[in-house]
Parts: C-alpha cells; sequence; structure tokens
C-alpha cells in the first residue's frame, strides 16, 4: 500500500510540474505558426559529458596547484577555455533558426497525424548535428550545411476523434564536442481533424429516399454490394471475399442488397443501444463504403442532415461532421 501511494504522489507530483512547466512556456513562449530561434526562446545546459569533462579540468587544476606543473595548469586552462567556448557555438547552432508549421492532412484514430515543418536559415552560417521531435515521437535528425531549407516529418499518433492540437516542438543540438545541450520547444499552433477509427459491421436496414419524396428500405439481393460481414455456416462460395481473407482479415461475406431507389440516407438511429462511439465508428466505415461505391448518400445525425450526394468533398463533409460531432 505504501508503494502505491508513493508512486501516485510521484506521479501526482510529476503532473502539476509538466502542468506548471507547459503554463511557464504558453507564457513566454507563445503559440505562432512562424517561430524564429533567439535570446529569448533558446536554452542550454551541460550535459553529463559535459560535467564530466570539467571536472576532469578542475582535477587536473588541483593536481598543477599541488606540484607546481606549468603544464598542468596550461592544460587546465585550455580545457576550462573549450569548455566556454563551446557555449557560444552550441547556442549559435540554433540561433537565427526559422521555424513554420503547417496542418496535417485529416486522418482516423489509431493512425499517425504527420505534421510538415519547415526550417530555413537566413544567415550563412551553417547548421549541424540538429534534431526536432513532437511529444514522445522519434526524432529526426537534419543539417542546414548546404541547403538554407529544409522539411522535417513528423509523426504524432491520433488517439481520438477530433480536432487534434499538435504538441510542443522539441528542437535540440549538442554540436560540436556534445558538451552542451540547446533546445527550444516552440508551439507551431498546427492541428489535425482525426475522424472516428472506421469499424467494420453488418449492414442494418438502410433508408433510402425515392424520387416522390417518400422513404424506403433497400432489400436484400444481388445488384450492389454494400460491404462485408462475418461468415455464417451456409454462405456460398460466391459470397466469400477472398482478397480479405488474404490480407488476414478473417473470413468475409460479400452484402449486396437490391435497392429501392437511388439515394440512401444513413441514420443515428440505425445503431440504437450501440455507445456513441461504436455508432460513429460503423457510420465513419459506411461513409466509407457508399462513397467508394459511388452512390448518393446521406447523413442524419442529431441535430444535424446532410443531403444525399456524392463525391470525396460530400464524404469528407461527413467524415468531419462524424469526427467534430458531440
Amino acid at each position: 500500500m505504501d508503494t502505491q501511494y508513493r508512486r501516485r504522489f510521484r506521479d501526482h507530483i510529476k503532473w502539476r510540474f509538466e502542468r506548471w512547466h507547459l503554463d511557464w512556456l504558453s507564457r513566454r513562449v507563445p503559440a505562432s505558426h512562424s517561430v524564429k530561434l533567439g535570446r529569448r526562446n533558446i536554452y542550454i545546459l551541460p550535459v553529463g559529458q559535459g560535467m564530466l569533462f570539467i571536472a576532469t579540468a578542475l582535477a587536473v587544476f588541483i593536481g598543477a596547484a599541488n606540484y607546481e606543473l606549468s603544464l598542468a595548469f596550461a592544460l587546465s586552462f585550455l580545457m576550462i577555455s573549450v569548455f566556454l567556448l563551446t557555449v557560444l557555438h552550441t547556442f549559435s547552432n540554433l540561433q537565427g533558426l526559422t521555424l513554420n508549421g503547417f496542418d496535417a492532412e485529416p486522418c482516423f484514430a489509431g493512425d499517425n497525424a504527420i505534421f510538415k515543418v519547415r526550417v530555413q536559415r537566413t544567415d550563412k552560417r551553417a547548421r549541424d548535428g540538429v534534431s526536432i521531435g513532437a511529444g514522445k515521437a522519434v526524432f529526426e535528425c537534419f543539417s542546414l550545411v548546404e541547403n538554407t531549407v529544409v522539411e522535417v516529418f513528423l509523426p504524432v499518433p491520433a488517439v481520438q476523434r477530433g480536432r487534434m492540437k499538435a504538441p510542443r516542438l522539441m528542437i535540440q543540438t549538442v554540436f560540436p564536442l556534445g558538451l552542451w545541450q540547446a533546445w527550444a520547444r516552440p508551439d507551431l499552433n498546427m492541428s489535425c481533424l482525426v475522424y472516428p477509427q472506421p469499424q467494420q459491421c453488418e449492414l442494418p436496414s438502410i433508408h433510402s429516399r425515392a424520387d416522390d419524396g417518400e422513404h424506403s428500405s433497400s432489400v436484400t439481393g444481388h445488384a450492389d454490394f454494400y460491404g462485408l460481414r462475418d461468415y455464417q455456416p451456409g454462405d456460398t462460395r460466391r459470397q466469400i471475399a477472398w482478397k480479405s481473407l488474404a490480407r488476414g482479415q478473417g473470413l468475409k461475406t460479400k452484402q449486396f442488397s437490391d435497392p429501392c431507389d437511388r439515394e440512401v440516407m444513413l441514420d443515428w438511429s440505425m445503431f440504437a443501444g450501440a455507445p456513441d462511439e461504436v455508432r460513429l465508428s460503423c457510420l465513419c466505415y459506411l461513409v466509407l463504403q457508399m462513397s467508394e461505391q459511388g452512390i448518393d448518400f446521406g447523413l442524419r445525425l442529431p441535430g444535424l442532415m446532410f443531403a444525399p450526394d456524392r463525391g470525396e468533398r460530400h464524404k469528407h463533409s461527413l467524415l468531419e461532421a462524424l469526427a467534430l460531432w458531440s
């Protein structure tokens, strides 16, 4: 019990420190699509190797004082001079860089949102050994020696649907000798629209709209392909989706229907009793299926309705509505 309490207390202290740190950064380095690195947003501290280096220099100095060795004095002064000079070189390796952030293309929950960051140097000084990352993602290393501009693509996991804001970036360098680390934590105000994760589901009775304005339902048939469902005993070999089986998705059966009219309306009530997120995932899957088939279809959500239509623009409008619905 004491171990669990200490762990919870330690996690709480860590969370409080991270909140304080982010609040302090938001005041000192506000969010902006373009940030130029300089004295106000670059921080620098010696790393472990640098601390060992200066400790060795001090040990040499103490030995030189005890034994009155001129060469040892010269070596200790040289080491201290190198240690101090590398501060300027490490700091200047980031100073003057301009970072521009771009929003990521929409993605589905569970995938990675790919944010693009453009790094540019405006002076003639080359930059080497710089790395950049977002959140807990792997850092991408780059150099600006011959080129003045480089574009870096940073993957960030999209955990849940909605409008996801990119975390603060971490750009850092230990160039040239690895004694100091200079870093900056800019917020480039990037975001990404995250669609619900498509969930393959059995298609219920789909309501559609006839030309005379009345509503009718599609019936099971063999004209149009609607989707896939789990294999059931008695399904014929012609109905089995062999491509899905080859992709390792298990044994699936193709579903066909003979629509009573040309326009299909996807409705929130089709999955009555299911949790909201499950409904959204199933509707997302149906939107993708209907769009792939190239038929007119609409969407009805509580307080929101889209008239039947087709095309990429219509598909993304419906997916955006599912992503932002609350």
